[in-house]
């Protein structure tokens, strides 16, 4: 006989359980309502009269019968009478005698029709017993049955087993089955061998073992391996049933992992498990310990390892199973109810669920209520974000211990570029990296495609975006949150990388790192003089405007002395005019106004680069920056007019031949009734003028008519009110109209009433 206490699941998981019982019981379709605010319906059904019977659950497993009884009376009693149901059936985990039945019927009167439809403990767990199907698809109700306990101590071949599977169930509690679950049991169910593999802290551990416990359930043995695979070697029995654990197979450290001929032996005993029906296996390890297993071990490639992996990774867990996570974790936390306050304010689990750094052992470490003894409820939220912006816990030891000096260098390269680089773009900079003198200690393999398949699935990921040209992002943002912080007082370091890079993205992270206060401005003048100095050695090869000019717009925002100015920025800028003919950005243009301004370069230069690149600006930035420059010119210099006139008309005309590139003209209509046309032309002729002005060009009445003739001013309002006028006279407005709609999935889940 059955014999829970239903303390395992959350009160979702329990309401749903007992919908699926009674339905059985009963042999009818309970419907079943989405969560969240339920009126005091969990569950209903219609007679054959066509009578509405009503199911409630209410799991306050460690609620005062006493406390329990003024709650349905004073709470539930109400919203029973707005429904006014035939019949009301109740299910409440909490074990209950004869006489609490007959007050639990008392304070639900009328609708409560006899006391055999007030399920306590024990009544659920009789019908379960007659419904072992049930028990086996509740999957955290049967990891607790007394099968499975005894099935862990009868089947475990070292005791160490058999305590890792019990300190398991104890703790089953916060899992959440996932998709990700089950793509690893059907690998391991179809070829006999999981490699279940991803970044720290994402879970490996925890769906590995919850495997193990599913198959001990189904009559094997199980051993938990703790350092050699020869355990499994000893008591391997052909005939028998056993699934072996072995959790980080490769080791923490994988110089220590890969000695001897260990990694044969692993791969032997991975074929002997494939060839037997009665073996299961199931190991664990870091994406990045498993690629330098397939590098460096032939074996692993040569026995295709790889078709056993199930790449585990954060991303393919979409938000409800999240929010599940992070419900799960709450409600079997410990945490004090003023804590959880603090999640639930403003929905604030919606960010903890959104955030790019979310994984699961995150989750554990912001609920552990042991972690909270020096901080009070209302520190605790200030916690929670400051563990979720700084997961350092999460990186430290893999980027520390797992990597070596080139694996770390790579790292560090795609970190300050900020975004995804190209493999190749990434391999240049690689290479002058690890070719600066600075560098020339470094300990650890060189190359560069073996350290990218090392990285790949755990720091890395590699994508093919065109044919033969791939692309390397991090596997995790948190990793660039992580990095950087770990070297923001390492300034050398992060001008070496940005030296090496020689891409505009990792300007823009040196722009970030300025304006955020992680160099001081001194240092970051240091750094921008270096860079500039190093870069004019080798007359800026392999370099684009785009990249100096950037550096130098850096360089001319910090406190630089003029006087120091040295023939390295001089040089740079001799590059920038050289190179901008029709191939300019904003930052160069406000280089060249910059340094016409300090007498770096004549005026007359700078109204040379402005007429050069005439054809070249298209972008609101990169207009302002031409009509700055040229503005910034003594208006006694020959051909200014005639440049500033170009400049203005090939504005004009780019904003007649496409004005929606320039401005939205939802803008105008905001505040307009439908069909007013006359309006509509003066609300847009007024943007016009505000947009030129915004430029800084004239709004000449003819500029202004000739950009709005070219407007479809009718078209565009009736496609902002989403309708038009028929033949008969009568607007018909096809706007999608708001509706009310129920609270999604997730604030479903998380809603207490």
């Amino acid at each position: 006989m059955s014999n829970y206490d239903f303390k395992p699941l959350n009160d979702k998981e329990f309401e749903n359980l007992c919908s699926d019982l009674l339905s059985s019981h009963f042999d009818v379709r309970f419907e079943r309502f989405k969560q969240g605010k339920d009126s005091g319906i969990d569950g209903r059904f219609f007679n054959s009269d066509g009578e509405e019977i009503i199911l409630q659950c209410k799991h306050w497993i460690s609620t005062p019968f006493s406390q329990l009884v003024r709650a349905l009376k004073v709470t539930e009693k109400p919203k029973i009478d707005k429904i006014s149901p035939k019949r009301y059936i109740i299910a409440i985990s909490s074990p209950l005698s004869r006489a609490e039945k007959k007050l639990i019927s008392s304070a639900l009167s009328p609708y409560i029709r006899s006391d055999s439809d007030i399920f306590g403990q024990e009544d659920l767990n009789d019908i379960l017993s007659k419904h072992k199907d049930i028990e086996q698809r509740h999957y955290k109700l049967w990891l607790h049955s007394a099968t499975i306990i005894s099935h862990i101590s009868n089947y475990a071949i070292h005791g160490r087993s058999e305590f890792s599977l019990t300190e398991l169930a104890r703790s089953s509690a916060k899992y959440v089955v996932t998709s990700n679950h089950t793509a690893a049991r059907e690998i391991l169910d179809r070829l006999g061998v999981v490699i279940i593999t991803g970044e720290p802290g994402v879970g490996k551990t925890t769906l590995a073992e919850h495997l193990c416990l599913e198959y001990v359930a189904n009559g094997y043995s199980y051993l938990k391996i703790s350092d050699d695979i020869r355990e499994a070697e000893q008591v391997f029995h052909p005939d028998t049933k056993q699934l072996i654990y072995f959790d980080d197979f490769l080791g923490r450290n994988y110089l220590e992992a890969l000695k001897g001929h260990e990694g044969n032996t692993i791969t032997q005993f991975i074929r002997r498990v494939l060839h037997n029906k009665n073996k299961r296996l199931i190991l664990t390890s870091r994406s990045t310990i498993l690629n330098q297993g397939r590098l460096l071990i032939d074996c692993f490639e040569h026995n295709n390892i790889k078709n056993n992996e199930h790449e585990l990774k954060i991303t393919s867990l979409t938000e409800l199973d999240k929010a599940h996570i992070l419900y799960n974790h709450i409600w079997h936390s410990g945490l004090e109810s003023e804590y959880i306050d603090q999640l639930y304010f403003k929905k604030r689990y919606r960010i903890v669920i959104k955030h790019r750094n979310f994984n699961p052992r995150l989750i554990s470490y912001i609920t552990d209520a042991s972690r909270l003894t020096t901080f009070s409820a209302e520190q605790y939220w200030q916690f929670v974000e400051n563990a979720l912006e700084n997961p350092s816990q999460i990186w430290e030891n893999a980027f520390i211990a797992q990597q070596d000096d080139f694996g770390r260098s790579l790292i560090l390269l795609t970190v300050i570029n900020g975004k995804a680089i190209l493999e190749k773009d990434l391999s240049n900079a690689y290479h002058r990296y690890i070719s600066l003198p600075i560098n020339h200690n470094l300990i650890g393999r060189r190359d560069f495609y073996s350290n990218i398949r090392t990285l790949t699935g755990s720091f890395f990921n590699r994508s093919i975006s065109l044919p033969n040209t791939a692309v390397i992002n991090l596997f995790n943002p948190s990793i660039g949150d992580y990095v950087l912080r770990r070297y923001e007082s390492d300034h050398q370091s992060i001008f070496w990388a940005i030296l090496s890079l020689r891409t505009e993205q990792s300007l823009i992270t040196l722009r970030s790192l300025i304006n955020n206060n992680y160099f001081t401005e001194k240092d970051s003048l240091i750094i921008c003089e270096q860079l500039i100095s190093h870069l004019s050695t080798c007359n800026f090869e392999k370099c684009d405007i785009i990249y100096i000019s950037s550096l130098c717009s850096i360089y001319k925002n910090l406190p630089y002395n003029v006087a120091r100015i040295g023939d390295a920025l001089l040089k740079a800028i001799s590059f920038i005019q050289n190179e901008g003919t029709d191939n300019v950005t904003d930052y160069a243009l406000e280089v060249i106004e910059w340094a016409a301004n300090i007498k770096l370069i004549s005026q007359q230069e700078a109204l040379k680069f402005a007429k050069n690149n005439i054809n070249g600006i298209y972008s609101d930035e990169e207009i302002r920056a031409m009509i700055s420059l040229l503005t910034s010119i003594p208006e006694s210099m020959e051909d200014l007019c005639q440049v500033l006139d170009e400049v203005e008309n090939k504005v004009i005309s780019m904003l007649a031949e496409s004005p929606s590139d320039f401005f939205d003209l939802n803008d105008a209509f905001s505040s307009m009734s439908y069909a007013d046309y006359d309006e509509a032309n003066t609300k847009v002729r007024e943007l016009i003028e505000s947009k030129l002005e915004y430029l800084g060009i004239m709004s000449k009445y003819n500029n202004v008519t000739e950009i709005l003739h070219n407007c479809d001013i009718e078209g565009e309002l009736n496609t902002y009110f989403g309708g038009h006028y028929y033949d008969d006279g009568e607007y018909r407005n096809h706007r999608p109209q708001l509706t009310t709609t129920s609270t999604d999935e997730v604030d479903d889940l998380f809603d207490r009433s």
